[in-house]
């Protein structure tokens, strides 16, 4: 079977899909990245996350326009690719383009955009039903905190600290800097519940804002009072509960750190609650039964 993707207004099967040898993303990692989810075929949150992509590329000088049709554009993408009645996850990638093989971008003004479908992590559902590990990754206080904030492609970081928590049996690193600052996740955000308290990082300390961090936060305030705020490691350790929060993985719950348990080791009350609640959002957003938003 075909798998099809948008590239610089085209739709094309993968396999014929061609980017330049001389793409910027691809020789300097310049480029960003968003993903969105898709219930039953429908994009939840595009909005949010144009707008994201839109600041991002104002910051490199990448030209991006976020009042073309990619709503249109990932529903075509669902059909094209037998989607319409499942989830999924769309990826738009945006990088500055071909151009010269240095540093200096001089005259390069035609961005390279590809858009792709791609499945959801197998057991999701059941992740959010029982919980996930997490493991403490190391993460050097180097990088500029305003790159932080933006979903570039460069992500070796990223795939290193993933690679080194699935070995681990966990399902997703955590960065720590040195002085045991909590940061957020590979491609997530981390909540702790503390006395009826729900923490997060603040976008201060250099996490990206995420679209879903963002959603939580919105409807948490309708159950409990939240805070942002630097989190230690011995904040997340000491938490009465604890959760991830993503495009893909909506609010999924932290049950251990390693081998430690939070908690009592179980998806906590607060957890739950705002894992309806979010789901709710989705459903009365799209207009779909919260029954049909499968996993």
């Amino acid at each position: 079977m075909s798998v099809y993707c948008f590239l610089n207004g085209r739709y094309v099967d993968v396999r014929e899909a061609s980017i330049s040898a001389l793409d910027r993303g691809f020789l300097f990692g310049e480029g960003l990245f968003e993903t969105w989810r898709t219930y039953q075929g429908r994009p939840f949150a595009i909005e949010e996350h144009l707008r994201r992509m839109n600041r991002s590329a104002r910051a490199l000088g990448i030209p991006f326009d976020p009042n073309e049709p990619w709503r249109a554009r990932t529903l075509r993408l669902s059909r094209l690719n037998g989607m319409t009645g499942r989830s999924g996850a769309v990826r738009l990638t945006v990088s500055r383009g071909a151009g010269p093989v240095t540093l200096i971008p001089e005259g390069v003004r035609r961005p390279t955009r590809l858009m792709l479908f791609r499945p959801l992590e197998p057991g999701l559902g059941r992740a959010r039903r029982e919980g996930v590990a997490v493991h403490l990754h190391p993460f050097g206080a180097g990088v500029h905190p305003g790159l932080r904030q933006i979903k570039t492609v460069n992500y070796l970081p990223a795939v290193i600290a993933r690679s080194e928590a699935r070995k681990r049996g966990c399902f997703e690193s955590l960065y720590r800097l040195d002085d045991g600052t909590i940061l957020e996740g590979t491609t997530s955000n981390i909540f702790i519940v503390r006395r009826g308290r729900l923490l997060t990082s603040p976008v201060a300390a250099g996490v990206l804002p995420g679209v879903t961090r963002g959603l939580v936060l919105r409807i948490a305030g309708k159950v409990a009072e939240t805070r942002e705020t630097r989190l230690r490691d011995s904040d997340l350790l000491g938490a009465d509960e604890a959760f991830l929060t993503s495009s893909t993985i909506e609010v999924l719950p932290v049950v251990r750190v390693g081998r430690r348990r939070i908690g009592d080791g179980r998806p906590g009350p607060l957890t739950r609650e705002l894992q309806r609640r979010y789901r709710e959002l989705v459903a009365r957003r799209l207009d779909l039964p919260v029954d049909r938003l499968g996993d």
